[in-house]
């Protein structure tokens, strides 16, 4: 009984903190913007990426320092590639290195964590802002704030440009049915390709590369059961994200250099790290 209480309570503050913010912002914006639910819905999108850019910042130089810092982790790697207590002994020294060049592995991915209860939270403002049945659109009431004057203007209209952005994207008329899971994955992949973590390691630099591809193809997978609105705010989303890092890492975070380093560089600078590792070892 403890444990549902504890969800039931949990959920109530997820929808008085998260979803029912964003259904009076939804209707807000939907009045302001000459009754058009998908120009609400990408002006919601900016304001969120907006919002977020001092994490996004944070995020970048994050990713400058462990990026720098990666020929002195391969030099650390090949130090204790053949002690006994290597493993301990490296991750002790990865932790204080990290402590010292003020770098934090969480802060990487602030962002990016940010972003899921906001996705959870929007699939489920979606349905109340434009509700299905004549009893959904009754307790919108209940929703909307009492100082919001666009308490009015429901119910919403949720067509946008031909379709629906309350029913589900495979739902959606052709073009917009592949459309959208096509420019969501390859909008996620220009994302990921541009925000990735440094890799360690060959093994690690597998990893992200597998990462790489496989959740924009799985996202892009899942769009189809994603309400259309939903599925607009990812993708602009993405979009926005690939432009203000570009604003912040320069025009070589879109060209393939990261963070203004060219990857012969960084290669040709790991390279002397591991170099001089081997000749303390000797």
């Amino acid at each position: 009984i403890l444990g549902i209480a504890i969800i039931a309570a949990a959920i109530f503050r997820f929808n008085l903190i998260v979803i029912n913010p964003m259904v009076n912002s939804l209707v807000f914006l939907d009045m302001v913007l000459f009754s058009n639910f998908g120009l609400a819905i990408i002006f919601f999108t900016v304001t969120v990426r907006l919002v977020m850019i001092p994490l996004t910042v944070m995020q970048t130089r994050n990713m400058r320092k462990m990026s720098a810092l990666q020929p002195r982790m391969k030099a650390m790697q090949a130090r204790y590639k053949d002690h006994p207590d290597g493993r301990r002994l490296q991750s002790a020294e990865t932790m204080k290195m990290y402590k010292t060049a003020g770098v934090s592995p969480i802060g990487c991915l602030g962002p990016m964590v940010l972003q899921m209860p906001i996705w959870f939270g929007l699939y489920r403002a979606i349905f109340k802002a434009v509700p299905a049945t004549p009893e959904g659109t009754a307790n919108l009431s209940s929703v909307l704030y009492a100082w919001n004057p666009a308490a009015s203007n429901v119910p919403l209209d949720s067509m946008f440009i031909g379709m629906d952005l309350v029913d589900l994207v495979q739902n959606a008329p052709a073009p917009f049915n592949f459309a959208l899971p096509i420019l969501v994955g390859a909008s996620m992949w220009g994302q990921q390709k541009i925000s990735a973590m440094p890799a360690m390691d060959e093994r690690s630099a597998q990893t992200n590369q597998m990462m790489l591809w496989l959740m924009p193809i799985m996202f892009g997978f899942f769009t189809f059961q994603f309400p259309a609105g939903l599925a607009v705010y990812i993708l602009f989303s993405n979009l926005i994200g690939v432009a203000i890092t570009a604003v912040i890492s320069g025009p070589s975070a879109i060209l393939g250099t990261r963070f203004g380093t060219s990857a012969a560089t960084a290669a040709a600078a790991v390279e002397a790290g591991v170099a001089e590792a081997e000749d303390e070892v000797k």
